[in-house]
């Protein structure tokens, strides 16, 4: 069977909204935490264009051989570990980095970078689903990812600036974490379609 993998139905729209979610979170640890509240645009499109035309090239060719589910969860994968190497060796916030660094805070820190590559890239996937069966999950993801984002902004302006920066990162971690588990709600209701014959 075929997959119908793509990375979304419109084209525009899936980039506009890669780089909305993408440009929101970066507002924050960009713009704010490091106080360039101008200077974070640029590079957030320099960034963030060709990773999603890269990922949605990769949702493509793994849709000709996968099933829906897998290819899905394939293109989940990919854009988290393309999101990890950009980390690790662009930006160079890599694990080895500091050796003395604690362990489960370290993974953490990385999962959730993890996660934030993988939520740009998936994101805009189940928001564009229409199929009933889908719905669900994309109204509540919808509504957990505008009230983590209201979450997030709200705590970074309102908290003393001593500790604005832990409080920021650790709602932002804990946000993108946390959408994990719609991406793989999504992989699993796409998964429980796959024998499906009415399914769109």
């Amino acid at each position: 069977m075929k997959a119908a993998v793509q990375p979304g139905k419109s084209s525009l729209r899936f980039y506009f909204l890669g780089l909305l979610v993408a440009g929101l979170e970066e507002f924050i640890t960009q713009g704010v935490l490091k106080r360039t509240l101008t200077g974070w645009i640029i590079p957030t499109l320099i960034a963030f264009i060709p990773f999603l035309v890269l990922v949605r090239m990769i949702g493509w060719w793994v849709a000709r051989s996968l099933s829906e589910a897998g290819a899905v969860l394939i293109y989940f994968l990919a854009a988290g570990a393309i999101g990890l190497l950009v980390e690790w060796f662009l930006i160079g916030l890599s694990p080895w980095r500091d050796p003395q660094a604690p362990i489960l805070p370290l993974l953490i820190v990385h999962l959730g970078m993890f996660s934030f590559w993988a939520s740009v890239a998936l994101v805009p996937r189940w928001l564009q689903d229409d199929r009933p069966e889908i719905s669900k999950l994309r109204g509540s993801g919808r509504r957990f990812l505008i009230c983590s984002l209201v979450v997030i902004y709200t705590l970074t302006f309102v908290v003393p600036k001593e500790v604005q920066f832990p409080v920021s990162i650790g709602a932002v971690l804990l946000a993108f974490l946390s959408l994990n588990v719609f991406h793989f709600g999504y992989i699993c209701k796409l998964k429980s379609q796959s024998g499906n014959p009415n399914r769109n």
